[in-house]
């Protein structure tokens, strides 16, 4: 019997189980990070608009008509919060800032977009959900300046239907950002 199988078997399944234990961490971790001190939670500062935001790419698919393309503009404040505000009453953001937009592009398609204008390279990691079940995962998605993407095969059914982004980024000084969710609704 060759031994070396069985061994290189082994270390496969301890390495995936490893690797499937730092997933749950990443993922999990940013859940259990709020900041108990602040009792007054506030809703996110939302922009709802028919445009898509300077920043997205010329080929980035058109917006659903019917629909709302959403935008949150948030910044780190100097306890490492984040912190949404709305630009025309703020024109400075201090620390790291940037933007989350989510959009329907028809009954089956989302894109999501985010913005850090922290500098030097980010990796993104974050989902996009739905108020019917799904969850798409964005893993580790490297980027400098802006990222983004369409999700296709969205279920959406009678009523109205939400898809959220939610996520949070990692600095190349290893310095975690949670941006703030930002949620797009579609009446079908």
């Amino acid at each position: 019997m060759d031994y070396r199988k069985g061994e290189k078997f082994i270390m496969k399944r301890l390495m995936s189980a490893l690797l499937m234990c730092v997933m749950a961490i990443v993922f999990c971790v940013p859940a259990f990070a709020v900041d108990t001190a602040t009792t007054e939670q506030t809703e996110p500062v939302v922009f709802k608009s028919n445009t898509l935001p300077d920043w997205f790419p010329e080929d980035a698919p058109a917006p659903d008509p019917h629909g709302e393309i959403v935008t949150v503009y948030w910044y780190v404040d100097e306890n490492g919060n984040t912190v949404t505000y709305n630009p025309a009453e703020r024109k400075t953001a201090t620390g790291n800032a940037g933007t989350a937009t989510i959009y329907w592009v028809d009954a089956h398609m989302v894109t999501w977009g985010i913005t850090s204008n922290a500098g030097g390279a980010m990796v993104f990691t974050g989902t996009v959900s739905t108020n019917r079940g799904q969850i798409f995962v964005l893993g580790d998605i490297e980027f400098d300046g802006d990222c983004g993407g369409t999700i296709d095969n969205v279920t959406t059914l009678k009523g109205k239907n939400t898809a959220t982004l939610s996520g949070f980024m990692i600095d190349s000084r290893g310095i975690s950002i949670t941006a703030p969710d930002v949620s797009s609704n579609y009446y079908r």
